[in-house]
This record gives structure tokens, sequence and C-alpha cells, in this order.
């Protein structure tokens, strides 16, 4: 009777179990569940009452990820009463008790819909040791219940994406001497808009410009007559571009005069020396003009040297500047972020724009080296045609990143011995998210140069996006250690990518307006500061705006979070079907504006 007894009670303290399965509490955390460095992570916290655990009854947890195109069993978990031996968490009878659960699977695209449950299986038990793991074995052989199913999360929240992970890229120094064959060179600086020439000018003024002009006399009176005279006129690329082409067209002719003036004189001063006859003076500078080539160029907006000075300045956000270059097509546009990068980094508008507003005055005396444009098209025409040196700085001018990817590719097969060529074919192959290609690039570098900090830097930016963060880190210190301050920047990234969101955010608030110092402020809470920053942001790209929407759709701020994903949709189509099913708008999807902003073409 006692035995009679006691199974009775056990059988009804499981029973209990499954009809009050309601009430254990689960809890998502966070709701829903978030993928991290491309992983979808399960976690939830199961608060179970008092007076609820029967002491003698063991239960399997199993959740389970079902989405579109499949189901994924996660690892399972066993809670045991207290009379229970073996593996697994006990609760206690009286108290009850809480547990936590964690497991994480690869993330694919389509997973945003997903949802995650539960429906633990309970069952008497001994000794949880004797028993399966597997749900329907336990369910056959051990007289387990199918408890009723929980939903833990409804959808997968994939901000954790947005990180932007490609961080500083190292280029190799370029050894190409454009000044190879110049004897002696003359800048004369305008300015904001102008091509009056005024010595005075403060950029004048400064580096004595009047002075350097007036020498090219005494070059040309030691050396005699140059083979070639080069004179041509810059604007600063952040003014409007038909308006910047005529001056730029001014300088250059202001200057050829000033120049035309000054060879004059010199010619003067040489036949005084020769002695020629007063009749025979114009007779002679006639003869000695012709051996002179003298090229007046109106070179219009110098976008290639502002590139060249932003990358050897100290600007922190210098790569994200350069970025707005080389992707921003649209040029009025462009000109239009140039001024408000200037609101945000005084050296533009102090240091960089101002050296860019000049004509330059070149003498040659022996072949003169082509001009960027002159190896643009080269490029284009015939890349054999072009030295290893020339290659390099070729590419590196270059705006396009697939274009430098063609030029560094074919550098490899041709130099084969450069480590500098295997090394930006890997940086550039990275930049572009080929990760495969990058790591055979940069494998090849460090064999042929394996202490070098570029080569290093690279390397672990590459294992950072093979998500090997133990690798990463330590080619990060090494390139440190070798001197690499890009290695410094980017292990910001990995702390980022790891998680490590307070040691990032110390880092990253010297960078006051970069796109993952926004992201690390909202995944920490502070919304309002993530939304400032995005909004100060040198390029107001299709991310930023997307990640603003984000942002405001967590401030339950519809109006502006559907403007900013207009914003965003327009820039980038695709980003209609990525917030259709992204769960950070879960409160819009019903909403008939909403819906307007990610109809497709074909439902418009």
């Amino acid at each position: 009777m006692i035995l009679a007894s006691m199974f009775l009670t056990g059988c009804s303290g499981l029973k209990y179990m499954k009809s009050h399965h309601g009430d254990v509490r689960y809890q998502a955390t966070p709701d829903p569940v978030e993928t991290r460095n491309n992983k979808v992570v399960v976690k939830f916290v199961g608060q179970i009452p008092q007076k609820y655990f029967d002491k003698s009854v063991a239960l399997f947890v199993q959740p389970v990820f079902t989405w579109d195109s499949g189901t994924i069993a996660l690892e399972p978990m066993t809670l045991k009463g207290e009379n229970v031996t073996g593996t697994g968490q006990t609760i206690n009878y009286e108290a009850g008790g809480r547990f936590t659960y964690t497991d994480m699977f690869d993330f694919k695209p389509g997973m945003e819909t997903g949802r995650v449950t539960l429906a633990p299986v309970g069952y008497k038990a001994k000794a949880t040791d004797d028993v399966s793991r597997f749900a329907d074995e336990i369910l056959m052989y051990d007289g387990g219940l199918q408890f009723s199913e929980v939903l833990i999360s409804d959808g997968v929240n994939n901000t954790s994406s947005w990180i932007d992970i490609h961080g500083a890229i190292s280029i190799a120094p370029i050894n190409y001497n454009k000044k190879e064959g110049v004897v002696d060179a003359a800048d004369v600086y305008f300015p904001n808009g102008q091509s009056n020439l005024d010595w005075g000018f403060g950029m004048n003024r400064t580096y004595d410009t009047k002075a350097t002009f007036d020498d090219l006399k005494r070059v040309m009176l030691e050396k005699g007559l140059p083979k070639q005279v080069n004179i041509t006129g810059w604007a600063s690329p952040e003014g409007e571009e038909r308006f910047n082409a005529g001056v730029s067209k001014n300088r250059a002719e202001i200057i050829t005069e000033q120049f035309r003036n000054l060879l004059d004189e010199v010619l003067t001063i040489m036949a005084r020396r020769a002695k020629v006859k007063q009749q025979d003076i114009a007779y002679y500078k006639y003869n000695q003009m012709k051996q002179v080539i003298i090229t007046t160029r109106a070179a219009g907006e110098d976008w290639v040297h502002f590139v060249i000075m932003v990358e050897e300045s100290d600007i922190e956000e210098k790569h994200n500047v350069i970025n707005v270059v080389e992707t921003q097509q649209n040029l009025v546009k462009r000109e239009q972020m140039l001024r408000n990068m200037a609101e945000v980094y005084p050296q533009l508008n102090e240091q960089i724009f101002p050296s860019l507003r000049r004509a330059q005055v070149a003498l040659y005396y022996s072949e003169a080296r082509k001009s960027d444009p002159e190896l643009l098209k080269q490029a284009q025409l015939d890349l054999s045609r072009l030295s290893y040196d020339e290659l390099m700085y070729v590419s590196y001018i270059n705006y396009s990143y697939e274009t430098k990817m063609k030029y560094y590719k074919w550098a490899t097969e041709h130099y084969a011995a450069e480590w500098s060529a295997w090394n930006n074919a890997g940086a550039v192959a990275f930049y572009l998210d080929d990760l495969g290609e990058a790591e055979r690039y940069l494998n090849v570098a460090r064999e042929l140069n394996p202490h070098n900090p570029d080569v290093l830097n690279n390397l672990g930016l590459l294992y950072m996006g093979k998500l090997d963060y133990a690798l990463a880190k330590y080619y990060f210190d090494e390139a440190i250690q070798q001197g690499s301050t890009d290695a410094e920047a980017n292990l910001v990234i990995l702390d980022l990518e790891q998680g490590n969101y307070d040691e990032a955010l110390k880092q990253l608030r010297k960078k006051s307006c970069s796109f993952n110092l926004a992201y690390a402020q909202m995944v920490t809470g502070d919304v309002n500061a993530a939304i400032r920053t995005l909004d100060c942001s040198l390029d107001q790209n299709a991310n930023v705006n997307y990640l603003r929407a984000v942002a405001y759709a967590r401030l339950g701020d519809k109006a502006n979070a559907i403007k900013n994903l207009q914003a965003s949709v327009d820039q980038e189509y695709d980003y209609k079907y990525k917030a259709a099913v992204d769960v950070e708008f879960r409160a819009f999807w019903e909403d008939e504006e909403f819906k307007k902003v990610i109809a497709l073409y074909k439902q418009e």
C-alpha cells in the first residue's frame, strides 16, 4: 500500500506539472533573440514557482529553432527534482528555482523570421544518467509526458551585423617619385574661389612663394633653359565643378603669364652675357624660346591630391572621408558632403583645401614624369607600359576599389617577388569582402616580408572577418609592436565583434561621428546619443539612415523611423527586403506608411 501510494503520488505530481506548465515563466534575454558574430545566440531564463517541481521528476528541455528553410534542434538541458541523482540542474520543491539556458548556431539569411520554441518532456526518474537524452525515446520507453509548447522568441534581431568591420586596411608605402626630372618647382596659392594673383595673400606669405617663384630665375641662369615647363592650375574640390574648372584655368593662365615675364628677364640676362647686339636680342630670344616647351593645363578639382593629403593627415576618421570620395558617384552630393565634413574636421578648411587652391610651375631638364591623368589613362590602355612604382602609384590614386584590385592583381602576376603588391592586393580583397582571395594574397606577402606591420595588420583584419578573434588579436598585437597605428584602431572593432562594448566605447568616443560609435551607443542603451552620432556622420549613406531608423524605432518615434527608412531604401533598394523582416520594426509591420516604404516595385 505504501509503494502504491508513492506511485500514485508520483504520477499526480508529473501530471500536475504538465497541467500547470503555464505557471512557469520563460523570458528571452534579449527578446527577441539576437545575433552575435554571425551566430544566433539563444538565451533565456526560466522561473519555476514554489511547490511545483516534483522531487522525483526530471524535465528534458530542448529548444527548437524553426524557420522557412527548416528546423534546428538546440542543445538539450535537464532539470531534476531533489530526489533525482545524476546530471542536470536541481530545482527545489519548496522554494522553486531559476535556470538560465544559452546556445548558439550559425546565422543564415532568412532566419530573421524564425521562432524559438520548446515543449519539455517530464518523466519519473531515479537518476538522469540512466535515461536517453532524446525526447521521443523518453516518451516511448520512460512514461514521459509532453508538456505544452512555449514560444521563447518570435524573430531574430540581426542588428549586430551592422558593425563596420572593414577597419583600416594598410597599403604599402608608395615609392614613386613624381618629381623625378624636376629640377625646381614653385607653387602659388589663391584665395577661395579667386584667380587674382596676390603675393601678399596669407598662404603666399606663409610659404614665401614670391621668393620661391623668383628663384626659378636663378635656376635657369645657372642650369640653362629647361626642356619643358609644366604650368598647372587646380581648385579645391568642395566647390561647384563648373566654377572650379574656370577658376583652375584662370589660375594656370595668370601664372603662365607671370612665368613668361620671368623667362623674358632670364633671356635678356642671357643675351647680355652672350654679348648679343641690341638689335639682335629679340631674334636671340625667339630662337631660345623655341627650345622650351611650355604646357598650360587647367586640372580642375584636385581630387587626387585631396585623397593623398587626407591619407597623410592625422584626421582620425580619414578613411571615412576618403570613402565618401570613392563611393559617392553624384558629384554635387560629394561636394556638399565635403563641405559638411569641413564643419566636423577643421583641418580640411584650415590646411587641406587651401593647399589645393594653387597653380604650379615645374621645370624639367630631362624627360618629364607623366601627370596623374596621363598615368591613369596609360593604366587603362596597357599596364605593361608602366614601371612597378608607377603601377603602385596609379593603383593608389585610383578611386575605384574594383580597379585597384585589378591593378594589384596584375602586379602580383608580373612582379611576384614584390611583397607590397601581394599585401595591397590582399588588403583590397578584404575591403571587397573576398576573404578567400585576401587570405591567398596576404599569406604570400607574409612569406616575403614576415614582420612587416602592414601585412600583420591586414592579416588581423582577415582573421577578424573569419571570426577567428584569437588569431586576429595576435596579428594586431604583433603589428602594433612593429609600429602600426592602423592596428590600434582595428582592435576597437575586435572589441565590438566580441561584445566588449564598454572597452570599445572608451576608444570610440575619440571618433565622435563614427558609425561604429553609434552602433556601440545603441546596443548599450544610449539610443539618443547614437542618433546624435549618426546625425554628424560624414557620409549620410544607406547604412547610416537605416541604423538611425532603427534607433528611432526603439524610441517608438514612428515618423522619424519611417522618414529615415525611406531615405535608406531610396539609396539601397534591397533594404526594403531587410526592413520587411527586421524585428526592430515589428511595431510598424502592420502600419500602412511602413508597408508603403517597403512595397516592392511589382506591387506599386
